[in-house]
């Protein structure tokens, strides 16, 4: 999992690849999530949990589409 700061304000974003098994569901192969902070510390707890509502929500549309 990628955390890079992004803008002039240093604030921190999530940056990762788009698994495979959603590609036919999520139209970009990268996302980028602001995680509003420029505490690396906290950008890693964000991260996690982000990352995990963000396949929960695939996870849904693949259900919803089958």
């Amino acid at each position: 999992m990628a955390i890079k700061a992004r803008g002039s304000r240093g604030k921190l974003s999530l940056y990762k690849r788009v698994p495979a098994r959603y590609e036919a569901i999520a139209p970009r192969k990268f996302v980028w999530v602001a995680l509003h902070t420029d505490s690396p510390r906290l950008a890693e707890r964000k991260a996690d949990a982000v990352w995990s509502e963000m396949i929960e929500a695939w996870e849904a549309k693949l259900a919803v589409d089958c």
